[in-house]
């Protein structure tokens, strides 16, 4: 038999194969009925997007965007660090980590404040994992450890729509990346390589995890409401442009770097007094290496997340009151029933997170807990940085505590928040 019959055969059973295979699947989901809607979108993401069910966070994207700009660790400015994003050109969003063409680090908008871009994109990756995930019918999520472990368990999803589904995914992915702040407070020696308690809740960090996980819930709903088919890369830069777009960024680095310099003390104190900014943030004289050169920490996780817009934002090209976008934190499903009643999440803390050097405990230590409870633990970190920051580190109240610090160099872990209140 020539040969290109039997190719044309072969073919032909391929063909007819995977059309039965395809039959089969959706008739396995439905148990045997027509294909339900879940069970056509469930296999939609496990034939379009499969690598969107795998690790959302394979690499920290570490783009050196701390709160500020030119920070140094050393008195003579070497290695500064410094990380604008062009507002005209995003990248190309990878998936897990940072690809080659994705552009990071921060940008100001006149309608969110600073958007860390790394956060936000971590966000979004969290948000669709999780979503599609969740819709897969896994009842069981043991996430990647970070500062102890960290397990999902669902139940009744079944009552759930795909939107109430894709809305407590971006809830879970929020409160996954808020355990990251809280966390960071306790990375410092012996237990973490380096110090990061000086991006612990900065003023962007809670507001760009959430934008990335309304970005995240925008990139899930337009997937599986009109089963797209595009490169998740191509849809996920879609998206962020469309929504960083709406924030109405600054038309250039230059603007970003000047919004820093109004909440700047530093910079404010050389000014006249009566052009002077009084509501600032952070002081650029203070070492890096000092936690309270950001003397101002943003520590509200809900129940809405709002910005924290710059004073006198006009000079950047904003409108002279410009309107902030407010997000509000998913609570309940659309038939009114709290999500927590669908979803556990549970955080068992690695104790060791709690002690410095010569195993001596600094920290006010917490057990295993769920997220239902997370306010609770905010609170307790929130107590340690008002003893080192000074009361009103968390309000925008004009109030300048640098003039009560000593010692501009170094805080560091070994100030022992026992010592200080007994």
């Amino acid at each position: 038999m020539p040969f290109f019959i039997c190719l044309k055969k072969l073919m032909r059973y391929l063909v007819i194969f995977l059309y039965l295979n395809l039959a089969c699947s959706l008739h396995l989901f439905a148990g045997g009925n027509e294909p339900t809607a879940r069970a056509i979108v469930v296999h939609h993401i496990q034939q379009y997007y499969p690598e969107q069910l795998t690790n959302p966070q394979k690499k920290n994207r570490n783009t050196l965007a701390q709160f500020g700009y030119n920070l140094s660790y050393f008195t003579v400015p070497i290695f500064p660090i410094t990380s604008f994003v062009n507002p005209h050109h995003f990248g190309v969003h990878s998936y897990s980590q940072p690809g080659r063409g994705e552009k990071n680090g921060c940008l100001y908008t006149c309608r969110g404040g600073f958007i860390d871009f790394s956060h936000m994109r971590a966000a979004v990756d969290w948000t669709v994992y999780l979503a599609f995930k969740i819709l897969s019918g896994t009842e069981k999520i043991e996430l990647s450890p970070e500062a102890g472990t960290l397990k999902l368990s669902f139940h009744n999803l079944d009552e759930l729509s795909d939107e109430d589904i894709v809305s407590m995914a971006q809830k879970i992915a929020f409160e996954r990346l808020e355990w990251h702040e809280i966390a960071s407070w306790h990375y410092h020696k012996p237990y973490h390589f380096r110090c990061d308690q000086q991006s612990t809740f900065t003023p962007e960090d809670t507001y760009s995890n959430f934008l990335g996980t309304v970005i995240g819930k925008n990139i899930a709903l337009r997937i599986l409401q009109h089963l797209e088919k595009k490169p998740f890369a191509e849809i996920a830069t879609e998206e962020i442009e469309k929504k960083i777009s709406s924030l109405e960024p600054v038309q250039r680095k230059k603007e970003s770097k000047e919004a820093y310099d109004i909440v700047d003390r530093n910079k404010q104190l050389k000014l006249a007094e009566d052009v002077r900014n009084n509501d600032v943030w952070w002081d650029s004289k203070i070492l890096f290496r000092d936690q309270r050169y950001v003397f101002k920490r943003y520590i509200n996780i809900g129940p809405v997340v709002d910005p924290w817009l710059v004073p006198e934002a006009e000079q950047l090209g904003c409108d002279v009151n410009p309107v902030a976008e407010i997000f509000p934190v998913p609570a309940n499903t659309e038939a009114g029933i709290s999500m927590y009643d669908y979803y556990s999440f549970v955080i068992d803390p690695d104790t060791a997170m709690f002690y410095g050097k010569k195993n001596k405990q600094i920290h006010t230590s917490f057990s295993m807990f769920n997220t239902s409870e997370m306010a609770q633990v905010v609170k307790i970190i929130s107590s340690e940085m008002e003893t080192i920051l000074m009361p009103g580190f968390d309000t925008r109240n004009n109030c300048d505590p640098t003039q009560y610090y000593q010692d501009l160099k170094f805080v560091g872990p070994h100030y022992t928040f026992f010592q200080q209140r007994h």
